[in-house]
């Protein structure tokens, strides 16, 4: 029996929620993007060439509002690149995003999660020295994991699909383009606990 207690209470610190209630958070999330639906109708007007994965990154600084509701705004970074011909297509997409995420399932140590968000993606496409802004909406879903690493550390891997589209290639062609696709990451998260107010005793 002892034994068991002492085993429990060494195991105290992983039980908890992955962030805890009242816990802010910051979490740099790098990864790979795919585009789906995949452009293929400005590929072939344009006769180019699309590498499938495209390199990006996520910064979600959130607060765990109670033991179900994470609030959070990303900041994003993709790019991408269209070889073609006449000249290479090069675009950059800031995804600018409010949303939350819900605990669907939690373990000892881990929490998966699946949330949404809407906002704004702002989009530069460069091409032939010439570049062009074509700025949009954007919503995305995602299903995440989280899991505890020791002290405010945890491992994030979140897989997210936005919706959002924009013609980036306006001098050249009438077509909007998927600037949002797939995005798997997987990074880091830093949680802590928000400073506590200190009361206010007024003097006599």
């Amino acid at each position: 029996m002892r034994l068991l207690i002492a085993l429990l209470l060494a195991s105290s610190p992983a039980l908890a929620a992955v962030p805890e209630t009242g816990e802010g958070t910051i979490a740099l999330l790098p990864g790979l993007r795919t585009l789906f639906p995949s452009n293929s109708g400005y590929l072939t007007e344009q006769g180019a060439t699309h590498q499938q994965l495209q390199p990006g990154g996520i910064a979600s600084f959130g607060y765990q509002y109670d033991d179900a509701l994470h609030f959070r705004i990303d900041l994003g970074y993709l790019v991408d690149r269209y070889r073609i011909p006449g000249g290479d297509l090069s675009v950059r997409s800031i995804p600018v995003l409010i949303g939350l995420d819900t605990v669907l399932w939690r373990a000892p140590g881990l929490t998966l999660y699946g949330g949404g968000g809407i906002g704004y993606s702002l989009n530069t496409g460069t091409r032939g020295g010439k570049t062009n802004e074509a700025n949009s909406t954007a919503a995305f879903l995602a299903l995440g994991l989280r899991i505890r690493l020791g002290g405010p550390l945890a491992l994030v891997i979140e897989d997210r699909f936005t919706l959002a589209s924009a013609q980036v290639d306006a001098a050249n062609s009438t077509q909007s383009l998927n600037v949002g696709g797939n995005f798997l990451a997987v990074g880091l998260m830093i949680h802590f606990l928000q400073p506590e107010e200190k009361s206010y005793t007024p003097t006599r």
